[in-house]
């Protein structure tokens, strides 16, 4: 009896080890799947984050420049006002402040960010430094905003005293926007005369040039960023 009770419970104890291994190995398969299906949502997510970021950095390129090209034309009238003789045609006048009163567009797209942010998938990501990237971002991007409003003000006040003191026909005559000049017996050419003129561009100048400041610093940080949501090890 003794004997038999011992191989009873011996075949007990070898059916619940069993058992045993069975759930710790259906739990180990489903956590693998768990995992793999976690990485595969990671993965997607950085990837969708990696091309809106690409997008975004294409299109500041673009502003960048024609940022670039306004600061550029705004120096270059301002190196001519106050002079009494200006041997410039009115023609190169009129394409200086065409380039100069360009206004920054550039609008960031930011809908698989907010997506990640407000459905709380922020935190699965697991590259730290990818994270703190994301939060100085919107920060960097906050400012950019503010300087886009000050530099549309700006913009703005120099369009409205060419539009007092000049000629917008002229501007839109040298942007093929209309076939002729204006009528009037006027040239912008003479706003170089004007204080005025010279104290909205230099207003207008000094946002530009703040804007591109943040300009170049957002490049480097979208690199940043598409750097490391490109990268092959989303897990770390």
């Amino acid at each position: 009896m003794e004997n038999k009770t011992g191989k009873y419970f011996k075949y007990a104890i070898g059916e619940i080890v069993l058992v045993v291994i069975g759930i710790l190995i259906a739990l180990q398969i489903n956590q693998w799947n768990d995992n793999r299906k976690e990485n595969n949502a990671l993965k997607t997510l950085t990837e969708n984050l990696n091309n809106e970021f690409q997008k975004n950095l294409k299109e500041l390129d673009i502003d960048l420049s024609r940022v670039k090209n306004a600061i550029t034309a705004s120096n270059t009238l301002l190196s001519y006002t106050g002079l009494k003789n200006v041997e410039v045609d009115n023609i190169i006048i009129d394409s200086l402040i065409y380039h100069s009163i360009s206004n920054p567009i550039w609008n960031p797209s930011s809908y698989v960010l907010n997506d990640i942010k407000n459905s709380g998938k922020l935190s699965t990501l697991k590259n730290e430094n990818l994270k703190l990237l994301l939060y100085d971002w919107d920060r960097l991007y906050e400012d950019i905003l503010e300087w886009h409003a000050g530099s549309t003000t700006n913009t703005n006040r120099l369009v409205y005293f060419v539009g007092e003191k000049g000629s917008l026909v002229n501007i839109d005559h040298y942007n093929n926007k209309n076939e002729k000049g204006t009528k009037f017996d006027i040239e912008n050419i003479d706003l170089l005369k004007e204080i005025r003129f010279e104290n909205e561009l230099e207003n207008s100048l000094y946002s530009l040039i703040e804007l591109e400041k943040r300009y170049n610093n957002a490049s480097v940080l979208l690199n940043k960023i598409i750097e490391l949501s490109n990268s092959n090890d989303i897990t770390k």
